[in-house]
């Protein structure tokens, strides 16, 4: 068995059955009295009744009996919360699985063929092959399916007065979700050229139209296809509706605009939303909502004006479960409350987040989300754990954690813990990781994350930890961003990233980093975690000062530890950065840097570093001024370089910086692992070249 195999180590417990106070079944009634004998019909009417007795109780459960429950979200409010005398829990009763859908099942015998002005636009065997089915007979309007909404983190459309809010509708057949008929059918396009860049915030790199922010539906732009895609589209019926969606300058900002109009004679299209970056030659985007793309099992497309959805079948229907989303509300949205468990449930079918919660001492366990639009879990306020979930095939993210105060660096002591997260962000396929912790003092550990177009782990704020996690197959889609990510923030201090695993970061032509301290992060710690086989750098730490890079095994990595002096290049240099940090006015860094009162005597007590920094602008080459890679430390780290080089250490870093005790080895041989292990021999060259290295915890990252 090879090391990789052996960190998915997870078994899960059996689920216990245990007494209700009140049961829910898919054969109940709302006017029962809610007994295992007479248990109600919705979760909705459970709720109600915990209402009304849980003063008198010691604790209240809620057992939910195994089918399908169809939902347009179950709200709770502060009333619904339970108390650390009397927790309230709602959990699967244990005689199989228990799903809150938000959205439709569409029957198999209800599609039929497509007719003939539908088929003459269709191409090869889609011709027999492309199913029709009419949701206005389901009793469906144009109100449940909603117009096309564009996807992409970085989209501008909330800058047009043409804008609708909403989220898209989306098919989803065997829990697999179905792609809107595109084309190319796979990956992506590339533009000729970016005749006009539009209306944009920032083009070219770094340079800034800082009064766009005030300014409102600005000019798309021009951009020109190559001859091959400009001879497919010659093809299409209609031009109408089509979208367009890709990373029209940057690999990791992603957006999507309707066409405003084709000119296909001189092969350009005109995007009605701006790329907020611009637009360059090469940049990959693909074209989508196209009914004469039609062409592909798994897609399809949506007639929105008759409600009439054709899809090519991925497989024979008679046996299939297709199903639509509906519901734009979560399915449970629980806020105010506190001592609340939600255990044991499926969740999908919703073009919202599945579960979101605020409040404190809440607990998810157990939960299974996919097929959501939204992120699986968004959760904040204090001390509340989720944990043995299994999340995938999300549209955004996975778990959201936010908790704590800045000011007075109160922890929030949310967790994230052992959970199993892949195939996230399959419709918005930047920042939004599997795990994302805002705040201060809340914890990402032992989960197992994989497969992703960007991060797995995003963080910001103070104080959190990221521990025992094992990452693989990730950031498949972008060359600049990490496995874990954090960036931007000199006051950002206090976080940990120790212990985790990560390999196999990035793919093709896509070389990202492993764990990135982007843009001068300080204050941060990394050790005791082994990157192996990451595409360009295993660490980047982009200028920041107050690091601390120990103890760490990096193995096969594009470069093995990269520190660069971007800010103090950006302001003695005039470095690319420098608008970030040479002003103390308009400067983000320095404006961030305000935002929390790091001169305060908790955080002077804290983070005592920070507190002296200096304010002197005549003084740039104090080790104290910000914009200096100061007082950080890159040491006892075991490097395997077939190349024998540690990394790439700007001299400044060097000069302000400890940069030293690290061991470099061409082999894991070479180093003293044992074979097939990170694991060090008592004899070993990477322990006589470092003494006091420690082996690390191999046996306690991941799920468990």
């Amino acid at each position: 068995m090879s090391f990789t195999n052996r960190l998915s180590h997870y078994r899960a417990s059996p689920y216990s059955i245990v007494p209700g106070d009140f049961h829910v079944a898919v054969n109940g009634c709302d006017e029962a009295d809610g007994s295992a004998a007479h248990p109600f019909a919705t979760l909705e009417r459970a709720v109600e009744a915990v209402r009304a007795v849980k003063a008198d109780r010691l604790g209240v459960t809620v057992c939910v009996h195994a089918g399908e429950y169809r939902t347009p979200g179950i709200c709770l409010t502060a009333e619904d919360s339970g108390s650390e005398a009397c927790p309230v829990t709602y959990r699967a009763w244990g005689d199989g699985e228990v799903i809150l859908n938000g959205g439709v099942t569409l029957r198999a015998e209800d599609f039929g063929p497509v007719p003939d002005e539908i088929r003459e636009r269709l191409r090869g065997e889609a011709k027999d092959r492309v199913v029709q089915i009419d949701l206005t007979r389901l009793g469906l309007t144009a109100a449940d399916w909603g117009p096309v909404c564009p996807i992409g983190a970085f989209g501008t459309e909330k800058k047009y007065d043409s804008w609708q809010p909403g989220e898209n509708c989306e098919l989803f057949v065997n829990g697999r979700r179905m792609t809107l008929a595109r084309y190319p059918n796979e990956g992506f396009l590339k533009l000729a050229a970016a005749a006009d860049v539009g209306d944009c915030f920032e083009f070219p790199e770094q340079n800034y139209y800082y009064d766009w922010d005030e300014r409102r539906n600005h000019r798309g732009g021009k951009y020109i296809m190559d001859k091959e895609t400009t001879a497919r589209l010659k093809t299409w019926k209609s031009l109408e509706g089509v979208w367009a969606y890709g990373y029209f300058y940057h690999d990791w900002a992603d957006s999507s605009t309707p066409v405003a109009r084709f000119d296909l004679e001189h092969r350009a299209f005109f995007p009605e939303y701006v790329s907020r970056y611009g637009a360059r030659k090469d940049a990959l985007y693909f074209f989508c909502n196209v009914p004469d793309e039609l062409d592909a099992p798994g897609e399809w497309y949506l007639d929105r004006e008759n409600g009439m959805l054709y899809l090519y079948p991925p497989e024979s229907l008679e046996c299939a479960r297709v199903e639509m989303t509906l519901t734009q509300n979560s399915i449970i949205r629980a806020e105010g409350v506190n001592h609340i468990t939600f255990e044991g449930f499926t969740l999908k079918g919703t073009r919202a987040d599945a579960i979101v919660v605020a409040g404190d001492d809440n607990i998810l366990r157990r939960l299974t989300v996919y097929g959501v639009m939204g992120n699986a879990v968004d959760v904040k306020g204090y001390r509340n754990l989720v944990t043995e979930c299994d999340i995938s095939h999300t549209g955004r993210g996975g778990i959201h954690l936010s908790g704590g105060d800045r000011d007075i660096l109160k922890p929030g002591e949310n967790r994230a813990d052992n959970n199993l997260i892949h195939d996230w962000a399959e419709v918005y396929m930047t920042y939004n990781p599997a795990v994302r912790l805002d705040g201060v003092g809340n914890i990402c550990s032992h989960n197992e994350i994989y497969n992703s177009p960007h991060s797995a782990i995003l963080y910001y704020g103070n104080d959190h930890v990221l521990e025992y996690n094992v990452i693989h197959d990730v950031v498949l889609h972008s060359s600049d961003a990490g496995a874990i990510y954090s960036g931007q923030d000199w006051a950002g201090q206090g976080c940990a990233v120790r212990y985790n695993c990560l390999y196999n970061v990035g793919s093709g032509q896509f070389r990202p980093d492993g764990i990135y301290f982007d843009d001068m992060l300080s204050g941060q710690s990394a050790y005791g975690n082994l990157v192996i086989n990451v595409k360009k750098n295993g660490f980047l730490v982009g200028g920041g000062r107050d690091n601390s890079i120990c103890n760490n095994i990096v193995v096969n990595c594009g470069t093995g530890i990269k520190y660069d002096d971007r800010g103090r290049d950006a302001f003695v240099g005039n470095g690319w950065a420098r608008a970030a940090v040479i002003s103390y006015e308009t400067g983000c860094m320095w404006q961030r840097l305000r935002r929390v009162p790091y001169r305060s005597a908790v955080w002077a007590k804290r983070y005592p570093a920070l507190a002296r920094v200096s304010l002197d602008f005549g003084d740039p080459d104090n080790p104290d001024f910000p914009v200096n890679p100061a007082n950080s430390r890159v040491s006892g780290n075991i490097v395997i370089d077939a190349g024998g080089e540690l990394g790439v250490i700007r001299p400044d870093v060097a000069r302000f910086s400890d940069v030293s005790g690290n061991a470099v080895f061409t082999s894991e041989e070479e180093a003293g692992f044992m074979p097939g292990e990170f694991l060090l021999r008592d004899d070993a060259p990477a322990l006589k070249a470092i003494p006091g290295f420690e082996n690390l915890p191999l046996e306690k990252m991941g799920r468990y």
